[in-house]
């Protein structure tokens, strides 16, 4: 039996890596985030934000490495609104990339 290579092994460990799900310390700082911008509206909107920025932080793992640079510049200047503001800024940028390649 041929056992994989290193490459392949470190491939698939970062792979793994960047599918697992958002961390604790992750969670906490999105529900105080969605608790001091939306907690004078209830408990139901802390929790719709919270689960939109947790959905998105979980998508944004999964972007390809070509990704990273529109993620960190909607980081930069959307990260204090949230990780769902973050995931359409990225997105509307890799459109608008994958756009401007077709001129």
């Amino acid at each position: 039996m041929k056992l994989p290579s290193i490459t392949t092994t470190l491939l698939l460990v970062a792979l793994l890596g960047a599918m697992l799900p958002v961390q604790a310390d992750e969670k906490d700082d999105i529900i105080a985030r969605c608790r001091s911008t939306m907690g004078e509206y209830g408990a139901a909107m802390v929790k719709y934000c919270a689960d939109r920025d947790i959905q998105s932080l979980n998508a944004l793992n999964t972007y390809p490495e070509s990704a990273t640079p529109f993620i960190q510049r909607c980081y930069r200047v959307m990260g204090e609104y949230g990780w769902a503001m973050v995931k359409y800024c990225a997105d509307r940028d890799i459109e608008a990339d994958e756009a401007l390649k077709g001129y």
